[in-house]
């Protein structure tokens, strides 16, 4: 199995285990704060292997702003969305992002769409709407609204990834040099919109709270390994996007275990569906 498959499945196990941390943090820390100490904190972790930060050509750093854009109303919406909907249903909800990314990867990357992708798309399509699809049986209490904005945070997060694929096949940017940018311009937009909104800066609660620091170096590991996987000439946006939804899986067993959460057994399914289609792209 070549590396940037692997890279991309650590990926996705990591950030399946990330979910139910930020739901952690957020029931001590306001979500504004929590964001930007969380991404902050990251960014100094990312700081000792940061190389080739002074050697991006402007046009390219221009493409690392938007991104670093997509990012902030991507995790802006998925924290909101996290304090409401069951961990469960974030993680098989999430999954809606492969849709987006192959279709970004087909128009703007011109990655091939074989019949195998389509069919692939339409197992995932079915397993998110298994999973949303309310009945008497396995109706939960969150408002669908949220799943909505889920949905919109995905989109975001696609075009992110999207731009990820396009800047690190430059050959121009180094993973470390991404990374470092790419935080260091999302911590200080969290940090203009909180004095822009003159929200509460809880600091001493976020900087005492031992969880924040694990989800930072979660966030910096597992960015790390997709970056890399991205600067393999080999990898596909389309492909990897499908491999990292194997992040559901963790996330929907750990919202049992921790939050003991209910109908885990019909999520799974959806969630399996899901992932058909992710092993019938890659295979």
């Amino acid at each position: 199995m070549e590396a940037w498959i692997l890279l991309s499945a650590s990926y996705g196990i990591i950030k399946g285990c990330r979910e139910p941390i930020k739901k952690r943090v957020l029931k001590d820390v306001n979500l504004t704060t929590a964001l930007f100490v969380y991404t902050f904190i990251g960014f100094l972790m990312a700081i000792p292997t940061a190389t080739g930060i002074f050697d991006i050509p402007p046009g390219m750093f221009v493409w690392i702003i938007l991104k670093s854009c997509a990012v902030f109303f991507a995790w802006m919406l998925s924290f909101a969305v996290l304090r409401k909907l069951p961990i469960s249903i974030y993680g098989v909800t999430d999954m809606s992002q492969v849709i987006f990314s192959t279709l970004m990867g087909v128009v703007f990357l011109h990655e091939s769409l074989t019949l195998k992708g389509i069919l692939s798309l339409v197992l995932v399509a079915g397993g998110l709407y298994l999973a949303n699809r309310k009945t008497s049986a396995t109706k939960e209490e969150y408002p669908i609204r949220y799943v909505w904005l889920l949905l919109l945070s995905c989109f975001m997060n696609g075009v992110s990834g999207t731009l990820d694929k396009y800047i690190m096949s430059s050959g121009t940017v180094t993973s470390s040099a991404l990374q470092f940018w790419f935080m260091l311009i999302l911590s200080v937009m969290y940090l203009v919109y909180i004095f822009i909104r003159r929200e509460r800066l809880e600091l001493k609660k976020a900087l005492t709270n031992p969880w924040i620091y694990v989800l930072s170096f979660s966030l910096v590991l597992g960015d790390r390994l997709l970056f890399i996987a991205n600067s393999d000439p080999a990898s596909k946006v389309t492909v990897m996007t499908l491999i990292k939804q194997s992040s559901a899986i963790v996330t929907i067993v750990l919202g049992k275990v921790l939050y003991h959460e209910k109908h885990i057994v019909k999520k799974i399914l959806c969630a399996l569906i899901i992932l058909a289609g992710i092993a019938l792209a890659v295979l």
